[in-house]
């Protein structure tokens, strides 16, 4: 029995991380391992529940940030004690160094440090852990080729794409019909963004292309998925620019494919990103893609994308939106994109079959 740790150094909660992880296990031929899920910093019961469904057990450690050191000596003693072969710490930075370390000392001969992001929130502290985390890890991991190059520099890493539930988030012209119905959509230019509520998102401009593309189209209805510890600034910001009537956040939802039948374009301008899962699941449901060129080139599987520079003026976002929703060929783009996600390795099977040959190695 291969026994593996699989850690998200921002915590088990709604995010890009935590959602690669999910859906990696959900996909892998689980036989012959067991494995364990570190529970550190946010903790949703939700996601511990469906951790747990599919077999794993959840660890319980001291909180990475505020207690640091705790966190490091228990991990260890867990790695030790349970005969660990396997530790697999997904994050963005050296920090990571902080798993590997760990798992270091405690003889797991088998460390993986998974790179998912282009910027560290901790540039000096990144710095400073560089020497230590080169030495630490013993497969390196990024979910993009932009990834790789940030976290591993000059050296070698393997990709693995984040992949995704192909069939899932394939369009539905009767659930997109029901939809909007549902959320009193029809006749409406609905336009969409998923993201957590962080700097990164860069939920500000968002909304000031949001209100732009409103004084161009009185008919357009703004969806915002997600959540976090930005939301209520965003909130406010929405009343102050007098868009309130016309922006609908939802929350962390369980049926976000649902809600991507309905929409009719979805935008993305943020100023980072490793490769986000989000475009991915939106060209597989055959949507077009309004999104900031600071984003990686590799999520792109559609002919439906458009990428804009954060130096546009919010009149040109909004200009490119209304075009974008003009294409009315989501049924073919959909199947388009679906073929180009497994030839370009985007179909989750794969990533969990590539995922499952590392642990063995």
């Amino acid at each position: 029995m291969v026994k593996v740790l699989l850690i998200s150094t921002v915590g088990l909660k709604y995010d890009g991380i935590t959602s690669v992880m999910l859906s990696n296990l959900e996909a892998m031929n689980r036989s012959g391992f067991e494995f364990f899920i570190a529970e550190t910093l946010v903790s949703e019961n939700e996601i511990k529940e469906k951790f747990e469904s599919l077999g794993c057990k959840i660890v319980k450690l001291p909180n990475r940030k505020k207690n640091p050191f705790g966190y490091f000596w228990k991990l260890f003693n867990f790695i030790k004690k349970n005969n660990i072969d396997v530790v697999h710490a997904n994050g963005n930075s050296a920090t990571l160094s902080i798993e590997m370390l760990a798992a270091k000392f405690g003889n797991c001969p088998n460390r993986i440090a998974h790179s998912h992001n282009t910027r560290a929130d901790y540039a000096k502290l990144d710095k400073i852990l560089r020497p230590f985390f080169d030495s630490s890890y013993t497969q390196a991991v990024a979910c993009s080729n932009d990834a790789g190059k940030w976290l591993f520099k000059d050296k070698p890493f393997i990709i693995v794409n984040n992949g995704r539930d192909i069939d899932r988030y394939s369009f539905n012209r009767a659930k997109r019909q029901q939809m909007r119905e549902k959320i009193k959509g029809n006749n409406k230019l609905l336009v969409g963004h998923v993201g957590g509520f962080v700097p990164q998102k860069n939920h500000e401009f968002l909304l000031h292309v949001y209100k732009e593309l409103y004084s161009l189209r009185k008919d357009a209805i703004f969806y915002i998925i997600g959540d976090g510890y930005l939301k209520e600034q965003i909130q406010n910001l929405v009343d102050k620019l007098g868009i309130k009537d016309r922006v609908v956040f939802t929350g962390n939802i369980n049926d976000v494919q649902d809600y991507l039948q309905a929409m009719d374009v979805m935008v993305m301008p943020s100023l980072f990103e490793g490769l986000p899962l989000a475009t991915i699941e939106w060209q597989l449901n055959g949507l077009p893609v309004v999104m900031a060129d600071t984003i990686t080139e590799d999520c792109i599987i559609s002919d439906k994308v458009k990428n804009l520079s954060l130096s546009e003026s919010y009149r040109k976002w909004a200009e490119k939106i209304i075009e974008m929703s003009k294409f009315n060929d989501r049924e073919s783009s959909s199947i388009k994109a679906q073929r180009m996600a497994k030839e370009k390795g985007f179909d989750v099977k794969d990533s969990a079959k590539k995922l499952r040959d590392l642990y063995l190695l």
